[in-house]
């Protein structure tokens, strides 16, 4: 007989349902979203990327310094604010302090 790792077993639906944490979301007095102060406190890499159509490999391989690459998108026109493939919002681009910075626009 075949024996399965048991981290393959299948979990039965009311020990699933007791592991996951209940949170009652609440707004701090600045308006930041707060729950479990663990979970709040990890950190999340997100990306504002500017597509570029039709760019090929011999693109790539003349990139040189002050090279100019023209998108498809208009000036003022939102950028999407995404986290591993994920959408999170519309932004806008901003210089603040002499740094690239976002402004969330609207949220997806």
């Amino acid at each position: 007989m075949l024996h399965r790792p048991t981290w393959l077993l299948p979990v039965p639906q009311m020990a699933a349902e007791a592991a996951l944490v209940q949170m009652s979301p609440s707004f701090d007095g600045e308006g930041v979203l707060s729950g479990n102060a663990l979970i709040s406190k990890l950190s999340v890499e997100i990306d504002v990327a500017v597509p570029i159509r039709k760019f090929r490999v011999r693109n790539l391989l003349s990139l040189a310094q002050g090279v100019v690459i023209a998108s498809q998108w208009k000036e003022g026109e939102d950028m999407p604010l995404g986290t591993r493939g994920a959408q999170l919002a519309w932004t806008e681009f901003e210089v603040v302090n002499h740094r690239l910075a976002i402004r969330i626009t609207r949220l997806v």
